[in-house]
């Protein structure tokens, strides 16, 4: 290997997370997505509770809030592809509602562990 791709790999950063596999919090959240997608009524602190779970996640795994949002919108990404079909239109408005309401929701958390630290 040259030395400039070993100088490469030192300074990629590795996410703290695989990228693919989702595990039990994230599929839990993205059922409340796809229910959302196919208009079954979910209670709202419940999808709250799975997006502080995830989020609390990976604040202690080290990821910065950019991170989290984005694996959020990994999370609902499978239930946005439905959008493209004809007639989904009404699915996609209440997905899409559902995913903002869960950043807003991350978003706060992230933050307020924050100020609970501080003091």
């Amino acid at each position: 290997m040259s030395l400039a791709l070993k100088k490469t790999t030192d300074v990629v950063p590795t996410p703290t997370h695989q990228p693919y596999k989702m595990t039990t919090r994230e599929l839990k959240l993205r059922r409340y997505f796809v229910d959302a997608f196919n208009d079954v009524e979910k209670p709202e602190w419940a999808m709250r509770a799975a997006v502080w779970s995830v989020t609390d996640v990976m604040k202690d795994a080290g990821e910065l809030p950019e991170g989290v949002i984005k694996r959020i919108k990994y999370i609902a990404a499978i239930p946005i592809s439905f959008h493209y079909r004809f007639g989904y239109r009404d699915g996609h408005r209440r997905l899409t509602l559902a995913v903002e309401k869960a950043i807003s929701f991350c978003i706060a958390r992230y933050f307020e562990i924050d100020s609970d630290r501080r003091g």
